[in-house]
């Protein structure tokens, strides 16, 4: 018997069996799907070391087959079949004809072509079917952008299957064995090299087709982008993601053209006048976005065994408070960055897309060289990886001065695998220490200390913040309290803080606020324990990017609550409440906030409170057109950017 059918009989069965431990450490022990993984298992060693093989006509028909079964085990790993309509069944289908057909003469064989063609399928799914779990949306073309980002954060995920992600992985597996057997090749290359061109040729036309919006029509696409899991959902995942590669550039505004949008901006052109200002007039200004940092108590009233972040919402009632409506949500911290540097919103990019990896690749004005432009000492901060999201890059083209990463903390505590808050927080009052009396300092940090991975094990861990009505302390209950704990950590932390800035004679402002919410595997908790049912409308699904923020200063503010705004608008608002003039670009956001007060990459929001998804009302068109032709003057057309208006030189 050939060592090398023993290797691959084994490897079958144990990829097979550890999909089943995954499961059950997902679902438990199901006795009669653990019998039948084991049984698969089992008849996989045996089929594998069969000695039998077939020719053309059960090639054939495997080929005919094979296309259909792996679609609906991609399918399954988070959706069902049922889920598509019979043209969106088709038209999946049609990718994986040309896949299968593609790669079986591109390789000269049923075998080869067949295990490379399934490998996609398999790796693919399983990796979307993480990243549903981690951050609650599926895989975007974009997303392999952050890969590195992602691979750093990876060992404090606990990465587990349900039980129809199992039997897909089985599914799969048994596809490549089945298709193994196979003896069929082709080696005449009069047949398999125009037979691959032709494959290769309508692979070519398939993604290129899809992505027209005619083709789209033909099919019954679902082109709403406002919940992207329906949207893939109701595509299919092949034909959904290849969709998406339209979005990987941003497209030109109706009626833009650079004396239109010049025309636009000197409308608010030296509506601010710093000329004269001396930086000293100013105060220190600390920007912190706190990780995963959010009120959950937005999804209704739970009992903790103590009060979760009772400094923060005192300071609210005290200070400037209020809620923000961010972009996202468990995940893609980079794009509420994005929008509070920039004032830029992430409504009028591709979903899911991050600028940070795809857009900005030189200087681009943001609040930070424009703070340097009056004066002030520039400083990011972020206890983690300088690389994630391109921060490194992106940070120096933002015109911040230095940029500390996790290797510029000495001795700094640990909370799970993440610098603690309360040591990010002391690197800020490090730097001030640091600081000449005459200098103003401008710091952003972003912290790391409450990032996911919450239900994997953290040894040392105290969780004292316990949900008091859930006696059944499962999994993802304990997951709850660990993230509740955290932020109650968070809490203190920033206590910590504001009471050494109290004491000092420099005037300090602060704002702090959340980058998003967690992610569903936390939320879904606490909307049980609520009694709050599947978020249905645009108004309660808004419910999971909502995140509080609070100024406070060390001198008198008058106190203000903003019950629902954007993240794109909140660096006026600080500027406004540090008494620093503002950029014309805030002024005219500012001015924008009182007509539409929301909008993010999900939806808008007007002032009477009523909520819009994108592209199904016209109401406000004409008023976002205008916002979208500043921001792709600001983002996209650097050649002809107007710098001026952005905060950086003069016009």
């Amino acid at each position: 018997m050939r060592p090398k059918r023993i290797v691959t009989a084994v490897f079958s069965a144990a990829v097979i069996l550890v999909a089943m431990a995954l499961a059950i450490s997902e679902a438990g022990v199901n006795t009669s799907y653990a019998a039948c993984s084991v049984a698969l298992a089992v008849l996989a060693v045996v089929f594998v070391l069969m000695d039998i093989s077939y020719g053309r006509i059960i090639s054939a028909l495997i080929g005919l087959v094979t296309p259909v079964v792996t679609l609906v085990a991609l399918e399954n790993y988070t959706h069902v079949i049922s889920d598509l309509s019979m043209m969106i069944i088709i038209l999946n289908l049609l990718f994986f004809y040309a896949l299968y057909g593609m790669m079986t003469f591109l390789l000269g064989s049923v075998k080869r072509g067949f295990l490379v063609a399934t490998l996609i399928p398999m790796i693919f799914g399983l990796a979307n079917y993480f990243v549903v779990s981690f951050r609650g949306s599926p895989i975007v073309p974009w997303d392999f952008f952050s890969i590195g980002t992602a691979a750093s954060v990876a060992d404090n995920y606990t990465f587990t299957l349900s039980w129809k992600g199992c039997f897909s992985v089985i599914t799969f597996v048994w596809i490549i064995l089945i298709s193994s057997k196979s003896r069929v090749q082709f080696r005449r290359k009069a047949v398999r090299i125009p037979l691959a061109a032709a494959f290769v040729a309508a692979m070519v036309l398939y993604i290129s087709g899809i992505q027209n919006s005619a083709f789209q029509s033909f099919f019954g696409m679902d082109t709403t982008l406002f919940t992207i899991n329906v949207f893939y959902r109701n595509n299919g995942i092949a034909a959904a993601f290849l969709g998406n590669l339209r979005f990987l550039n941003v497209e030109e505004p109706d009626g833009y053209s650079v004396s239109a949008v010049t025309e636009l901006a000197e409308q608010y052109s030296g509506d601010s006048d710093d000329s004269d200002a001396e930086v000293t007039q100013y105060p220190n200004i600390i920007v912190i976005m706190d990780e995963a940092f959010s009120d959950l108590s937005v999804w209704g009233d739970f009992a903790t065994s103590e009060e979760v972040m009772p400094f923060f919402k005192s300071l609210q009632e005290e200070a400037i408070g209020g809620e923000v409506y961010v972009s996202v949500k468990g995940g893609n911290t980079a794009n509420t960055e994005y929008e509070f540097l920039t004032g830029d919103t992430m409504g009028f990019l591709p979903t899911g897309s991050v600028p940070y990896q795809q857009y900005i690749k030189n200087d681009m004005p943001s609040l930070a060289s424009y703070l340097g432009g009056l004066g002030y000492d520039t400083l990011a901060i972020h206890p983690y990886n300088a690389s994630g999201w391109d921060r490194d890059d992106v940070y120096d083209y933002f015109g911040f001065d230095d940029f500390l990463d996790k290797t510029d903390f000495d001795n700094p505590t640990y909370v799970r695998n993440y610098i603690s808050d309360s040591s990010a927080f002391d690197k800020i009052i490090e730097q001030y220490e640091e600081k000449e009396e005459e200098d103003r300092l401008f710091v952003f940090e972003v912290t790391m200390q409450n990032h996911s991975g919450y239900s994997s094990d953290s040894p040392g861990f105290d969780i004292y913040v316990e949900l008091t009505d859930v006696e059944n302390k499962t999994t993802q209950v304990t997951a709850t309290e660990k993230y509740l704990t955290l932020m109650n950590m968070t809490d203190k932390a920033l206590q910590e803080l504001v009471e050494y800035f109290e004491e000092e004679d420099e005037p300090t402002i602060i704002l702090m606020f959340g980058d998003h919410q967690p992610s569903d595997y936390i939320t879904n908790q606490i909307r049980r324990i609520c009694g709050v049912s599947e978020p249905e409308t645009v108004e309660e699904i808004q419910q999971g990017y909502r995140v509080p923020f609070v100024i406070w200063a060390n001198y008198d503010l008058e106190s203000a609550y903003y019950d629902g705004i954007s993240v794109n608008y909140l660096s006026g608002i600080l500027l406004e409440a540090a008494g620093v003039p503002l950029t014309d670009y805030q002024t005219y956001l500012s001015e924008l906030m009182e007509t539409l007060p929301v909008i993010n990459g999900n939806v808008y929001r007007d002032e009477d409170g009523n909520f819009y998804a994108w592209d199904t009302d016209d109401t406000y068109d004409d008023i976002l057109n205008a916002y979208q032709m500043l921001q792709y003057n600001h983002l996209v057309d650097t050649k002809h950017r107007l710098n001026w208006f952005f905060g950086l030189g003069t016009e």
